[in-house]
């Protein structure tokens, strides 16, 4: 009966959204998921420099753990209660925890629904750069939104995670194991059905062992160039 109503407030919240969009316009905004070991905070840093570098009005932004403060404080909670829902933690585990330790009971709607209200305001502002928080699953079907996705063969992301993390190949290979398989589980959170290949959701896939971090940002700026976000 539970899941029956879950499922049933779920759909009508995406009803409501669905309907407000299309008076809404979003972006311009370049959303970057990625694999572990792509070094995507490497990249942003280069890319916002290389988009306001040439910028002839408002200057870029990237958004990325502004999501969960500005989600905590709508709900009136910890930063680090928000970061359970990002990290996949067992629904029927999540909500007991807020149930036990939170003033406010919320449950993971109300989570899910902030968090995509909380993404769409700070996009609604245009130039922004949302790394991670499962922006495309999010925004997939915003006109004026650039989906890119950094993959790399598992070695080369291994080799690049023992370098940045000064760890053992143990080590990176179950950090990246882990963190591929929560980001993974985070996207099917924000999509209504869940396919087994998420690849549609993306514009373009660049594979990070053939371009370097300057390379990728270029082409990410012609992308967007292309897709008329960017001129």
């Amino acid at each position: 009966m539970d899941n029956v109503l879950f499922k049933y407030f779920e759909h009508r919240y995406k009803s409501v959204i669905e309907k407000s969009d299309k008076h809404e316009k979003l972006g311009p905004v370049i959303t970057i998921s990625r694999q572990s070991g792509c070094e995507a905070k490497k990249l942003t840093k280069v890319l916002v420099n290389k988009l306001n570098k040439h910028s002839r009005g408002k200057l870029w932004t990237v958004i990325d753990k502004e999501i969960l403060e500005k989600s905590a404080k709508e709900l009136n909670l910890s930063k680090s209660k928000i970061e359970h829902f990002y990290q996949g933690d067992d629904k029927s585990k999540f909500i007991d925890l807020f149930v036990a330790f939170s003033k406010t009971y919320v449950n993971e709607i109300q989570i899910k629904n902030t968090i995509i209200d909380v993404i769409k305001s700070f996009c609604k502002q245009g130039h922004i750069i949302l790394m991670g928080r499962a922006g495309a699953a999010i925004l997939q079907d915003q006109p004026n939104v650039l989906n890119i996705r950094l993959t790399a063969p598992f070695a080369w992301r291994i080799n690049t995670i023992m370098n940045n993390q000064k760890c053992s190949i143990e080590d990176a290979e179950e950090w990246a194991i882990d963190t591929d398989e929560k980001r993974y589980k985070l996207y099917h959170q924000f999509i209504e059905k869940h396919p087994s290949n998420i690849d549609y959701l993306f514009d373009a896939t660049l594979n990070r062992k053939y371009f370097n971090i300057e390379q990728t940002a270029d082409i990410i700026i012609e992308l967007a160039k292309i897709k008329d976000i960017y001129t």
